[in-house]
């Protein structure tokens, strides 16, 4: 079914999730109005939170399937593989912190419903990052998703680490949207467009002037703050420490997913032509992030602390993926942002589950024994550990095997074996969780016996597990949809540069 996308009707088309999704978050919000007080009206916000990211993904599946990939020139909105895919992974692990926050809400007592309206109100943000094709939309999904997000992390007010959290998020979050701003207004300047299709096709025609190399440069920065890759990684620790378990998890990857996105799209259709440019200043920012995020990594003694620097260096991996500037590179980064995803989300479920006010003070000292009090949970968090590593038989090793042979095929031996020494490095703080579970003893006999997880944690943490386990044995559809996803931001790139 053609949309048109210069018409009012096809713009509502084109952005369908986006407006379930958006009167889903108003449905949550009148009752949320309604019945404000106790645990059951909470609940009753995040089962129908849950619900409306569930009816969104179906109004993503049924848009993928009618309509026909439109990379042409002029909309704002993308219609593409790489826009279904993005905004499905983003949808994914959305929906998996929900389930998460569910239990931990109500033995916290967190009880306002309101949470669940913050998060589908981020989430929106999210979905408009992934789909936009010009910079003002995407600045309006990032302000989106930023405004609410600052909030979440500051959440348990009760909690002064959570408040400090909120606040950084913010000071450095609003900064970071100045960078981001002046790289459109620089952009804009150099090209008289906000358009990255009219962008791109401006930049084609010749070398990119000094004030697009600018707008490039501020844009990057401002990405680089939003996917917490070193040196614009301060307010990561502090944030993803600080924060509620359930809020953490979704910033280490729905907010990641749909930043990395963004901002392959941007690199790819916009600055396609100045790969060259941009090349220089990814190699030394993913060096970097997995050079520092392992090494750091390692000297924690905070699990929650240790996943927030871990997510910086996972941030380096999906960096050098893109550092070859072709398809095979940019499918590499669409696979393992899901993988990290799935990953991710159960591993912190779990450590939401084993601690308690913020989690900040988990240790290893406190899953010591988990293996035999709690077997499915020390099987799960140690899958969880192996994948994050990179462990033959999960999903894991599949992504950093395939970034490694874009590396390798756009002949970056340097960043692939800087690569393969920082996963190395990771085994340091990994392995000892499971060492920790099944080879020392736990501090008392019944310390595990409240720590069991939710229901609906559960079922996240099930779902991701075996997700894991199922596409680092089977890859194969996983890697063909990545690779779909990559060709149509391919094919808009390459009917770009024949148009010109």
């Amino acid at each position: 079914m053609p949309i048109d996308l210069m018409t009012p009707s096809g713009v509502l088309l084109a952005l369908l999730p986006e407006v379930v999704l958006t009167v889903a978050a108003l449905g949550v919000l009148l009752v949320a109005s309604w019945r404000h007080q106790g645990p059951v009206a909470s609940r009753l916000a995040g089962w129908l939170a849950l619900a409306g990211l569930m009816v969104t993904g179906a109004a993503l599946a049924w848009l993928g399937l009618q309509a026909p990939e439109a990379p042409g020139l002029g909309p704002m909105i993308a219609l593409d593989g790489f826009r279904y895919v993005g905004s499905a992974m983003v949808l994914i692990v959305s929906a998996g912190s929900v389930l998460t926050s569910l239990g931990y809400l109500e033995r916290e007592g967190l009880i306002a419903p309101e949470y669940y309206v913050l998060m589908l109100l981020a989430v929106i943000g999210l979905l408009f990052m992934t789909s936009a094709q010009d910079l003002m939309v995407l600045f309006l999904g990032l302000e989106t998703m930023s405004v609410a997000v600052y909030v979440l992390a500051g959440y348990d007010r009760r909690n002064r680490f959570s408040v400090e959290a909120g606040l950084k998020y913010f000071l450095l979050g609003a900064f970071a949207s100045g960078f981001l701003l002046y790289g459109i207004a620089l952009t804009y300047g150099a090209t008289g467009s906000t358009n990255l299709v009219f962008i791109g096709g401006q930049f084609a025609q010749g070398s990119v002037s000094l004030m697009g190399r600018l707008g490039l440069g501020l844009l990057i920065i401002g990405f680089g703050f939003k996917v917490a890759a070193v040196p614009f990684h301060m307010w990561a620790p502090d944030v993803y420490d600080g924060a509620p378990t359930p809020v953490t998890g979704f910033m280490a990857t729905a907010v990641k997913t749909a930043a990395f996105i963004a901002l392959t799209r941007a690199l790819f259709t916009a600055f396609g032509s100045a790969v060259t440019d941009w090349q220089p200043v990814i190699f030394v920012i993913a060096t970097a992030s997995m050079v520092l995020g392992n090494f750091v990594a390692l000297a924690q003694s905070s699990l929650k602390r240790m996943l927030a620097y871990s997510s910086i260096a996972h941030a380096g991996y999906l960096l050098a993926a893109l550092w070859p500037g072709s398809w095979l590179g940019v499918s590499a980064m669409t696979f393992y942002l899901f993988g990290y995803g799935l990953t991710s989300i159960a591993a912190f479920a779990i450590v939401a589950a084993l601690g308690r006010d913020g989690e900040r003070d988990l240790t290893l000292a406190d899953v010591a024994g988990l293996g035999e009090a709690r077997p499915w949970m020390g099987a799960a968090l140690a899958l969880c550990m192996l994948s994050l590593l990179g462990f033959p038989g999960t999903i894991g090793f599949i992504g950093k095997w395939y970034i490694l042979s874009g590396l390798v095929v756009a002949g970056q031996g340097m960043l692939a074996v800087i690569l393969v020494l920082t996963s190395v490095v990771s085994a340091g703080y990994y392995l000892p969780v499971i060492m920790a579970m099944y080879m020392r003893p736990s501090r008392a006999p019944l310390v595990y016996h409240d720590r069991g997880l939710a229901p609906t944690a559960a079922l996240a943490v099930a779902v991701g597990v075996l997700l894991v386990l199922a596409l680092g044995v089977w890859p194969v559809d996983a890697l063909r949809l990545a690779d779909s996803a990559a060709a149509s931001l391919a094919q808009a790139a390459s009917e770009l540069t024949a148009g010109q």
